[in-house]
Parts: structure tokens; sequence; C-alpha cells
């Protein structure tokens, strides 16, 4: 165990202290539950640019990081959205189709993933520019979110609605970097291509129809006229 796992396993204890302080100010109003929220929100994040530079600085970079490191970031961000996207009196509600692009990403990578490690044994797939903006837009988004002193459902006048529609726009982008990488990643798998059976089934029937040949009336084909000769 590396300094910096040890970070981001902290950071995932963070987790359910911001969810639990963000539910219960979004409810109650308390003012304790939001210091405590943003507190835990402001620690993960900046354990987040501390263990990355130990990291790299130290040389501490594992396998188990590299897992825990963005499974710590994508929690915290997909539990505050989640709690973001409640109608509250306490807090502002963000538009169900950022929500609905985020958590549609995040699905289709994790699907992604499962198929290409189980036929390709690992993914490798490099964190894109365009998906980092969109994390930092998304974390920009909880943190307005849970710092602003807006109320209700977000709407095109407020700053916060524009910070939605970039995120929404860089989260989609995302889908023209990744689904094209895990494609060229099956089609090198030999399992992508077609069996030997699958093969021959194609060829047999791969034929062409000759019409100046008819038996009785029927058409025949001109595999069956060339067997005959």
């Amino acid at each position: 165990m590396t300094i910096p796992n040890y970070i981001s396993i902290f950071r995932l204890m963070l987790v359910p202290v911001f969810v639990i302080s963000l539910l219960d100010y979004a409810d109650t109003g308390t003012k304790l539950s939001w210091w405590t929220a943003v507190a835990a929100y402001l620690v993960a994040a900046i354990s987040d640019g501390v263990d990355g530079y130990i990291a790299r600085r130290f040389k501490q970079r594992s396998e188990l990081g590299a897992f825990l490191d963005p499974m710590a970031d994508k929690l915290l961000l997909v539990s505050g959205l989640v709690v973001l996207s409640f109608s509250s009196k306490n807090l502002p509600q963000l538009p169900i189709w950022m929500i609905g692009m985020v958590f549609g990403r995040d699905l289709f990578l994790l699907l992604g993933f499962f198929v290409i490690t189980y036929w390709c044994g690992k993914m490798k797939i490099q964190p894109h520019f365009i998906s980092k903006c969109a994390t930092v837009l998304q974390m920009v988004v909880v943190a307005w979110g849970v710092l602003s002193r807006e109320r209700g459902p977000v709407q095109p006048e407020d700053w916060l609605f524009w910070w939605c529609l970039a995120a929404t726009v860089f989260t989609g982008s995302t889908f023209l970097i990744y689904f094209p990488a895990g494609m060229k990643q099956l089609r090198a798998v030999p399992a992508s291509a077609p069996s030997e059976d699958q093969s021959r089934r194609l060829v047999r029937l791969d034929f062409e129809v000759d019409p100046s040949t008819r038996v009785g009336g029927a058409i025949t084909s001109r595999a069956e006229k060339d067997e005959g000769a």
C-alpha cells in the first residue's frame, strides 16, 4: 500500500459524510450540516490533488491507485449530482437532462469496461482532455450547487444553468472519443472475427441466381449448375 492509496481510501470514506450532511441540510436547513458537507467536499477535492502529486513526485503509482483514485472522484461527483437533482427548499435543483447525460455516459463506460475487459483481458483507454474538462465542469456544478444560495429548479437566467449546459456538452462529447477507441480494441481481438463455421455458412449462402438456367420450370443457382457440370 502506498500513501496515495491511503489518501484515496480516505476520500472514499468522506463520500458518505458528504452525502448524509448534504441530505440533512437539504431537508432541515441546518447550518452545521451545510458546513460539514462543504468541508468534506473541499477536503476530498484537495486530497485528490495531493495524492496525484505524491504519486507522480515520489513514483508511487500503482494499479490499485489507478482504480481507487477515479472511483473516489466518481462516487463524490455522482452522489453530489444525485442529491442536487432532488427538489429541495434549501438547495438548487439541477436539470434532469444533465443528470441523464452524466449517468448515461457513466453507464456506457461501465458496460464497455466489462465487455472489453472480458474479451481483451485489459482495457487500454487513456483519459482524454475533453473527459478531464467534463469532470472539472461537473465538480464546479456540484460545488456551485452546494455553495450557492439559489433555491428551486435552475433557470436559464442563472449562471449555474450555463455551467450545467457546458458540463452536459463536454460529457456527451466523450461518447465520440471512447466509443471508437473501444471498438478499435474489440476489432483487434480474434474472437470478434467470424468463426470457421460462420464463414462457411456465409460462403454457402452467397450464391447468384442464373435466370437463364431452369430445370422443370424452377430457377436453379449458378453454384448448383457448376456442380452438375
